[in-house]
C-alpha cells in the first residue's frame, strides 16, 4: 500500500490531480491482466491503480516486482528515507536535487549541442537517460523558430541556443524588475553539493543577454545544462519554486529519482517553458476549475501518455500552440515532434511530423511520419468518458487478437482478427441508460455466419465466471453443443465468436489500439483521435 501511494503520487506529478479510470476499461483491463498473470482479481486491481489503468504497465510492473529485479519500476519509487534530501544541505540544493552527491554523468556530460560529426544538425543527442526534459524545452523552443524550414536546414546553432536559455531566464523573472541571475560552479565542472558557486546578477537586460552569448560555449558544452537550471531556479527565487512547485499537487525536488534515474518533473519543466513551477499541465485545477495557467504562456505544446493512462486530459493552450510543436511525454521520456505548419483540424486529413529522438537505444534519431486524421482533432475540451450498461448483441469484451494472424502480420494489428464476447441480458450489471441524443452501440447476431469459427469453443458464461472460478476457461474441443463445466448448451451458454478490426465498434477498436500501439501512437491520439501514423519511409515506427 505504501508502494502504491508513492507510486500513483509520483505519476501524478506529471498531470496534475488524479482522475478515476472509468469502471468499464478497469473491469476490461482487470480481466486480460488475470488471464496473462495469472493474479487474483485484487492484485489485478492493484497494479492497474499503480499504473494509472494502463494494462501494458500493469503487467510489467506485476512480473518485475514479482522478480525483484534491478531497475525495475516499483524498485525505482524512492524509499522515504533515502528520497529526502539530508538538511544539511543547502535550501536551493534541496529543491533541485533529491540526493546529497554529486549528479550523475547523463546530467553532468550532458551537451545541448548536435554533437558535431555526421549526425543530424539539428538534434540534440542524449547518451544517457536524465536530462530529456531540459533537452526537449530547450529543443522545442529552436524549432518554434525554425520549424517551418526543411529539416536539413534546421540548426541548434550557437546564436539560437542562447536566444533561448535568454529567453527562458527571462520569462523566469517574478516581475519586469527582477534581475536575471546566471549561476555556475566557481571551479568549473564541480557539482558537487558542497561546491561553491557564481551567482552572476543582472538587473540590465541587454547586459543579462550579452553574458548569455559570452558564456555559450559553457552552456552548450558538459554541465552547461545544470548551469541552466540552476539560473532558472536563481532567477525565479528559491522560495517561490519552492511555493509554486509544491502547489496543484506537485513536489519536490524538480529532479525526483524514479527508475534510477535522475528525472525531469514536470515542475521543472514548467519553470523552463514558461518561467513558473506550477507543474499542473491538466485541464483542471486542483480546486475543480479550468486550468488557465498556460494561457498564452508557452508557445509551444506537450502531449503526454498519461492521459490515456490515467484520464486526465491535457490543458488546451498545450494540446493546441500557438506553432506546430509538441514535446512528447512518454511516462519517462521526453521527445519533441514537429509540423512545418499548422495541420489541418479537419476530418480525414493527411500530414507529415518530424520527430526527434536523442536517447538510444532508439535514438538519436530522426523520423518523419505520415499522419492521417480519420476523426480530425481535438480543438476544445473533451467529453468525459460514460459507461452505459451493454446490451444484448453489442460486444462486451475483447479476448484476444488471432495468434496466426499476429504471426503473419506481425504489429499490423487493424489487419487481424479478434476473438470477442457479445454481451447478454445482465441484471446484476449497472451503468448509464443512453439518452435520445446519445447513438446506440453496434449488435450484432451471436450466428451471423461471418464471424463463426469451427471446431473448438469457449463458453461465455464460464469466462465471465473465470474470477469466481479462479480458472480461466480454455477451448471446449471434445463437446460440440454442451458446456462440460456449466453443463448447459451451448446455444444457452453462448460462445466466442472472430471478428476483423474492422468490423469492430469504434470504442473496441480504440481499446485494442492503446493495448497493441507502438508507444507513439497512443500519445499523439491524445491530439488526433485513431489517426492512421506511419514512419514515411516504410520502416517501424520510432521509439519515443
Amino acid at each position: 500500500k505504501k508502494l502504491f501511494v508513492k507510486w500513483r503520487s509520483w505519476l501524478a506529478r506529471f498531470v496534475g490531480p488524479a482522475a478515476p479510470s472509468t469502471a468499464a476499461a478497469m473491469s476490461d483491463n482487470a480481466s486480460t491482466f488475470t488471464d496473462i498473470t495469472g493474479a487474483p482479481p485484487e492484485h489485478a486491481t492493484m497494479y492497474l491503480e499503480m499504473a494509472g489503468g494502463n494494462l501494458d504497465t500493469a503487467v510489467e510492473l506485476y512480473f518485475q516486482n514479482m522478480d525483484g529485479g534491478g531497475g525495475a519500476p516499483m524498485d525505482g519509487v524512492v524509499d522515504e528515507a533515502t528520497a529526502v534530501v539530508a538538511a544539511s544541505a543547502p535550501t536551493w540544493w534541496r529543491v533541485i536535487w533529491p540526493a546529497v552527491e554529486a549528479p550523475p554523468e547523463a546530467w553532468r556530460n550532458q551537451r545541448l549541442d548536435s554533437g558535431g560529426g555526421d549526425g543530424w544538425k539539428g538534434g540534440i543527442p542524449q547518451p544517457k537517460n536524465g536530462p530529456c526534459g531540459v533537452l526537449a524545452a530547450v529543443h522545442s523552443f529552436i524549432l518554434a523558430e525554425q520549424h517551418s524550414r526543411d529539416p536539413s536546414e534546421i540548426e541548434v546553432s550557437a546564436e539560437a541556443t542562447a536566444k533561448v536559455i535568454f529567453g527562458m531566464l527571462t520569462r523566469c523573472r517574478p516581475d519586469e524588475g527582477s534581475p536575471v541571475r546566471l549561476v555556475r560552479p566557481k571551479q568549473k565542472g564541480d557539482y558537487g553539493p558542497s561546491a561553491e558557486i557564481d551567482v552572476a546578477e543582472f538587473a540590465d537586460l541587454s547586459a543579462a543577454q550579452a553574458e548569455v552569448e559570452a558564456r555559450i560555449e559553457d552552456f552548450r558544452g558538459p554541465g552547461g545544462l545544470i548551469d541552466l537550471v540552476y539560473s532558472a531556479v536563481f532567477t525565479r527565487g528559491i522560495e517561490l519554486v519552492e511555493k509554486e512547485a509544491v502547489a496543484e499537487g506537485g513536489e519536490l525536488p524538480l529532479v525526483p529519482l524514479a527508475f534510477n534515474c535522475w528525472l525531469c518533473s514536470m515542475e521543472l519543466l514548467s519553470l523552463l517553458l514558461r518561467g513558473t513551477a506550477h507543474g499542473n499541465v491538466g485541464s483542471l485545477r486542483s480546486d475543480g476549475s479550468r486550468n488557465s495557467m498556460w494561457d498564452g504562456a508557452c508557445p509551444v505544446g506537450i502531449l503526454s501518455r498519461a492521459e490515456k493512462e490515467q484520464g486526465i486530459p491535457m490543458t488546451e493552450a498545450l494540446k493546441n500552440p500557438k506553432v506546430p510543436v509538441w514535446i512528447l511525454h512518454s511516462g519517462d521520456h521526453f521527445t519533441v515532434t514537429w509540423a512545418r505548419s499548422m495541420p489541418s483540424q479537419d476530418v480525414g486529413a493527411k500530414f507529415s511530423l518530424h520527430f526527434w529522438n536523442g536517447l538510444p537505444p532508439g535514438g538519436p534519431k530522426l523520423a518523419q511520419l505520415a499522419v492521417t486524421a480519420v476523426k480530425g482533432a481535438i480543438i476544445g475540451k473533451e467529453d468525459k468518458p460514460v459507461f452505459y450498461k451493454p446490451e444484448p448483441g453489442e460486444v462486451d469484451e475483447v479476448v484476444q487478437a488471432d495468434a496466426e494472424d499476429k504471426k503473419q502480420w506481425p504489429e499490423q494489428y487493424r489487419r487481424w482478427r479478434f476473438e470477442v464476447f457479445l454481451a447478454w441480458d445482465r441484471p446484476d450489471v449497472e451503468g448509464e441508460v443512453r439518452g435520445p441524443g446519445v447513438p446506440p452501440e453496434p449488435k450484432f447476431e451471436q450466428e451471423d455466419p461471418r464471424y463463426q469459427r469451427e471446431g473448438p469453443w469457449r463458453c461465455r458464461r464460464c469466462y465471465d465466471q473465470r474470477f469466481k472460478m479462479a480458472n480461466f476457461p480454455g477451448l471446449i474441443s471434445d463437446s460440440p453443443d454442451r458446456c462440460p463445466t456449466c453443463e448447459k448448451p451451448r446455444k444457452e451458454c453462448g460462445w466466442s465468436i472472430w471478428m476483423p478490426f474492422a468490423d469492430l465498434p469504434p470504442k473496441r477498436q480504440a481499446g485494442i489500439m492503446d493495448r497493441f500501439a507502438k508507444k507513439i501512437e497512443p500519445i499523439l491520439w491524445t491530439k488526433w483521435p485513431a489517426a492512421e501514423i506511419f514512419d514515411a519511409s516504410g520502416g517501424e515506427l520510432p521509439a519515443c
